[in-house]
């Protein structure tokens, strides 16, 4: 035991078994684990990972508009602007669909990330159902700021637990 009073003695944090993820393994677990539903991500890896999928949703959004410009079938004039889809070359076609396939692979990559952040605060994942209602996506994010449980939960371990 210190001599010294409580007040005095060095802070040492609680032990915890949260594991702390890099940027790296949240990224891997956007694009690697979108329907790993049954485990636990915690509130840095959400956050992370929604942030990450913001900017590559503006990043997608930049080349789709990017690959319709370059394929010339936005023509402005004086008087108008005319979208002429006959001019959509095949190829731009194809980068369109290609940037809707990733676009939708990062949607399912966060709603997975939401899905394991609700389990940390052992809530379930069908409680994601509200942001449909009107204002039930204030709740759902209030869920979604809910600190871990640090005990076990019924849906198991975290992702990047070795």
């Amino acid at each position: 035991m210190s001599e010294k009073p409580y007040y005095e003695q060095e802070y040492h944090a609680p032990e915890s078994d949260i594991p702390d993820p890099s940027v790296g393994e949240i990224f891997k677990g956007l694009f690697l684990y979108p329907f790993t539903w049954a485990a636990r991500s915690t509130r840095k890896a959400f956050w992370v990972a929604f942030v990450i999928q913001f900017l590559l949703t503006i990043v997608i959004g930049i080349a789709s508009i990017l690959a319709l410009c370059t394929s010339g079938i936005f023509s402005v004039t004086p008087n108008n602007v005319t979208w002429a889809v006959s001019h959509i070359t095949f190829l731009t076609w194809l980068i369109e669909l290609i940037l809707f396939i990733l676009l939708v692979w990062i949607k399912l990559g966060l709603l997975g990330y939401a899905v394991r952040r609700l389990h940390d605060a052992n809530y379930s994942g069908w409680w994601l159902w509200l942001i449909i209602i009107l204002f039930g996506w204030i709740i759902a994010v209030i869920f979604l700021l809910l600190p871990t449980v640090e005990e076990p939960v019924r849906w198991g371990s975290y992702l990047f637990v070795d």
